[in-house]
């Protein structure tokens, strides 16, 4: 099966990284995409169709992905391994923040059907890709990258902690920050990067979800939401 993952602040024409408040970004600095630019996007690059909707949810942090996939397994609506086609200003692996020690000296250490519920105070919108994985929800990770961005994996979680193998492979550890200290590797996820310009697809996804993402969009970036929808089945 294949979702695809999309940020809102993918469709603007900068980034803002570090981000530190929950203010919405200044309008007249960061500018989101025409309307008209949007849908050829979803349509001729995304494959996607007003005429066929693919079923989805529209989620204020992106984070809020993890549970509802959680919830599509539960109902046994979602077979894993699923492949995401990840549309982001950001990677959402966990790069800045301490959720990688969570995960390799905490979470992988546990089974497999015990690592869903995650410590709330460790998963967020700039991770829960990290948390998907760790789960072994996940067997291809395509991460669609911004003109201005795409430099912000995170080695760690990477095969050989090389973020050109072509392969993230997390790794049980008794301390993460040092690399003699594995004691066992999990499952490797494929692994690939396409330029925004570069990426094509035939549309034939099982799930879409578009994240809002309001700490990192400007208030006017809302005009675009209404676009998305003609191509998504709310559930």
């Amino acid at each position: 099966m294949r979702i695809l993952d999309i940020d809102l602040d993918f469709f603007l024409n900068k980034i803002v990284f570090w981000k530190k408040d929950n203010k919405r970004l200044n309008e007249k600095e960061y500018i989101p995409w025409k309307k008209e630019k949007l849908i050829d996007f979803l349509e001729n690059q995304c494959g996607l169709s007003t005429n066929n909707k693919i079923k989805g949810r529209i989620v204020k942090k992106h984070h809020e992905a993890f549970y509802f996939w959680k919830e599509l397994i539960i109902k046994n609506e979602l077979a894993i391994p699923f492949e995401i086609v990840h549309i982001d200003a950001h990677a959402d692996l966990g790069l800045g923040d301490l959720s990688y020690k969570y995960i390799m000296e905490n979470l992988l250490h546990k089974p497999v059907n015990k690592r869903n519920c995650p410590d709330s105070k460790y998963i967020c919108e700039g991770n829960y890709l990290a948390f998907s994985i760790a789960n072994r929800w996940v067997s291809k990770l395509t991460y669609i990258t911004h003109p201005k961005g795409g430099n912000d994996l995170l080695k760690e979680h990477f095969m050989n902690y090389d973020i050109n193998s072509g392969y993230i492979q997390m790794k049980k550890m008794k301390d993460a920050d040092n690399p003699n200290s594995i004691i066992s590797l999990e499952p490797k996820v494929k692994f690939e990067k396409i330029p925004l310009a570069d990426f094509k697809d035939n549309g034939d996804f099982d799930y879409i979800v578009l994240a809002i993402s309001p700490r990192y969009t400007p208030k006017r970036a809302n005009v675009l939401i209404p676009v998305f929808k003609k191509y998504i089945n709310e559930i």
